[in-house]
C-alpha cells in the first residue's frame, strides 16, 4: 500500500458538515495508521481527532484579510516541507487562496465543492472559481458537479463525485434508548402524544420555514405539532418566524427551537412521523434527507438539488415538485393516513437504500480511494 501524508486545510473546527467530514477523514485515516494533519484556528471539535495519529496546526486560516494570506501561506509551508505532507485538502474557498503562495513542488492539491456558491458578481465569480484550481476536484453530489462545469468551465475529467455520508450506525432507530426517550421528553414536554412534523435546518430565509407556515395553515388538528429546528444564531430571523407564527395564530401548532446536538436531533428524528426539506433554492446535498431515511423515517423533500440525487431511486411518495405547497399539503395528508405497516414496509427499504449508497464507511472508503490514486 502506498503512503501519502495528508493535511486538510479549514478555517475553523467548530460546527458545520464541512467540519464534521473533516473529522470523519482523519479518523478513518488514523484507525488505518496513517499519520494525518488538519490545519485550522481551532475549534470545540477537535476533541474528537486521534492525538497519536492526527495532528492539528493552529494557524489563523479564519482570517478574511486577503493580505495576510502571504504570510499564512508562508507558515504552512513550513509545515508542508517538515511534515512531509504530499497531499494539500482545502475544505472551503478561503484556505483554495492560500495554495498560489504555496509551491506545487512534489504536493498534490484537492479541493471539495461542499455547494454551488453563488456568483452574481465578477468578484464572487473568482473567488468562487479558485476552488477548481486544483490537481483533483470532490463535488458533493452530482447535481454539484453538473453545476460548477457549467458555472466555471471545469475540466470533468477533474472531478470525484463522493456523497456525504451519513452515520447509518449512529442514525439507526434502534440505537435510541427508551431512558433517552424519556429524559429527552421531560425537556420538551409539549411534544408528548402528539404527532409531530420536523423541519430541521438552520434558520435562516432561504430555508423556507416562513413559506412553509403557508402549508402548516391547513393543518389544525390537537395531535400534530410542527417543529422548527435548527441553528438559531440569525436572531433577527428567528424573531421574524416566531412573530409570523403568533400573526397567524399558529402557536398551538409550531414550535421552534434552536439548533440540537446530535443525541438530541436523533431522538427528535425518531419521534417524528415526518420530516420535511423545503429550501427556496436547491442545496448542495441535504443531509437531513439521508439522516431522515437511515432513522426509518418519511421524508418529504423538494426533488432538486443535492436532494434529487439521495431520492432518485426511491418511492415517488418522497419527491415533491418545488415550491408546490398544494402537492406537499396532499402528500403531508396522505403519509398521515398510513397503517403502521405501509410506513414500516416504506421506510425499511428506505434504509437499506442509504446504508449502501450514502453512508459514512461508502463517503471515506472513496477519499481513501481518491488519496492513494493520487
Amino acid at each position: 500500500m502506498e503512503n501519502f501524508k495528508l493535511m486538510q486545510i479549514i478555517p475553523s473546527m467548530n460546527s458545520g458538515g464541512v467540519e464534521k467530514g473533516t473529522i470523519d477523514v482523519s479518523t478513518y485515516l488514523s484507525e488505518n495508521n496513517y499519520i494525518n494533519y488538519i490545519a485550522s484556528s481551532g475549534g470545540q471539535l477537535l476533541n474528537f481527532i486521534n492525538d497519536n495519529r492526527t495532528k492539528h496546526i493552529k494557524l489563523p486560516i479564519n482570517s478574511k484579510n486577503f493580505f495576510r494570506y502571504p504570510f499564512i501561506a508562508n507558515k504552512l509551508q513550513k509545515n508542508i516541507n517538515h511534515f512531509g505532507i504530499n497531499i494539500v485538502h482545502v475544505r472551503s474557498r478561503s484556505p483554495a487562496w492560500l495554495l498560489p503562495f504555496i509551491s506545487r513542488k512534489n504536493i498534490f492539491t484537492v479541493s471539495t465543492f461542499h455547494n454551488v456558491y453563488g456568483n452574481n458578481n465578477l468578484i464572487k465569480y473568482y473567488y468562487n472559481k479558485q476552488m477548481g484550481n486544483v490537481d483533483s476536484i470532490v463535488a458533493i453530489s452530482n447535481y454539484v458537479k453538473k453545476e460548477i462545469i457549467k458555472q466555471y468551465s471545469i475540466d470533468e475529467k477533474k472531478i470525484t463525485v463522493i456523497n456525504r455520508g451519513c452515520d447509518t450506525d449512529f442514525f439507526n432507530s434502534e440505537n435510541v434508548k427508551k431512558d433517552q426517550i424519556q429524559n429527552f421528553l421531560l425537556n420538551y414536554k409539549k411534544f408528548k402524544d402528539k404527532r409531530l412534523i420536523l423541519f430541521p435546518g438552520r434558520l435562516t430565509s432561504w430555508k423556507g420555514q416562513l413559506e412553509f407556515l403557508e402549508v402548516v395553515e391547513n393543518f389544525k388538528e390537537n395531535d400534530l405539532l410542527f417543529v422548527f429546528v435548527g441553528d438559531g444564531k440569525n436572531k433577527s430571523f428567528k424573531n421574524k418566524l416566531l412573530n409570523k407564527i403568533k400573526e397567524k395564530n399558529l402557536n398551538n401548532f409550531c414550535y421552534v427551537t434552536d439548533h440540537m446536538n446530535y443525541d438530541h436531533l436523533r431522538t427528535m428524528y425518531y419521534l417524528s412521523t415526518i420530516i420535511i426539506s423545503a429550501p427556496l433554492k436547491p442545496e448542495g446535498f441535504g443531509r437531513i434527507i439521508s439522516e431522515s431515511l437511515s432513522m426509518k423515517k418519511i421524508v418529504l423533500a423538494y426533488n432538486f438539488g443535492g436532494a434529487k440525487d439521495q431520492l432518485n431511486d426511491l418511492n415517488n411518495i418522497y419527491k415533491i415538485e418545488p415550491h408546490n405547497k398544494e402537492i406537499l399539503i396532499n402528500r403531508i395528508k396522505k403519509v398521515l393516513e398510513f397503517s403502521q405497516e405501509e410506513y414500516l414496509n416504506l421506510s425499511n427499504d428506505s434504509r437499506s437504500y442509504v446504508c449502501k449508497f450514502f453512508s459514512k464507511e461508502n463517503m471515506l472508503s472513496k477519499y481513501f480511494d481518491l488519496y492513494l490514486k493520487l
